[in-house]
């Protein structure tokens, strides 16, 4: 495993580590072995082999994720006392890696979302069966990648007074055998239409 600590997300740098490697925020489909895993490795090789930087990792959500990650860090922080360390990326080999939103001393992790209003409230009155699996399968890419114990899935909305909401995460058995197989599998496809194009 290599930890790339300087490298800034979304630059070119950045963009060159992660080329042709399945990363967590497809660990769903990863984890599942199906169609989608299929579909996911084309994307992956067409944006490998693309020189337009144009539509990848941009949306509105991603946006205002990325504006509101800053207050969200803070937040955590001053909820459990610990400092959240930033990297750029995470290699587990030449094929797999990710991008966590922070890593917490020498166990942990953390991931943070920003969810809209009626999101964010229903998961405050329901709690964690109102998260979306990708957002538990990403998690547990990310211990299955650096071996760590726990990962802090927290969402954050500065509109409610319970503006922080910490799920902790632990390393799911079932899990991690399904990234196993759906990166065997992923690994194979790789190399396979690497040799063709």
């Amino acid at each position: 495993m290599t930890i790339h600590e300087n490298i800034a997300q979304g630059s070119p740098k950045w963009f060159a580590i992660r080329n042709f490697k399945m990363t967590a925020s497809h660990a769903q489909a990863i984890g599942n072995c199906g169609k989608g895993l299929d579909t996911y490795i084309l994307e992956l090789m067409a944006e490998s082999h693309s020189t337009s930087l144009e539509g990848k990792f941009s949306s509105k959500d991603t946006e205002r994720g990325n504006e509101l990650e800053p207050l969200a860090r803070n937040a955590y922080e001053m909820e459990i006392g610990k400092v959240v360390k930033q990297v750029g990326f995470i290699e587990l080999d030449e094929f797999t890696g990710c991008s966590p939103d922070g890593l917490i001393d020498e166990n942990g992790g953390t991931e943070f979302k920003a969810l809209n209003d009626i999101k964010h409230y229903s998961l405050l009155v329901k709690g964690e069966s109102e998260i979306e699996s990708k957002y538990l399968w990403q998690c547990q890419m990310c211990m299955y990648i650096t071996g760590r114990e726990y990962w802090d899935l927290c969402f954050y909305n500065p509109n409610f007074k319970t503006s922080l909401k910490v799920f902790r995460q632990l390393p799911d058995k079932e899990k991690f055998e399904g990234l196993e197989k759906g990166l065997a599998i992923g690994k194979e496809q790789i190399i396979r239409l690497k040799e063709i194009y």
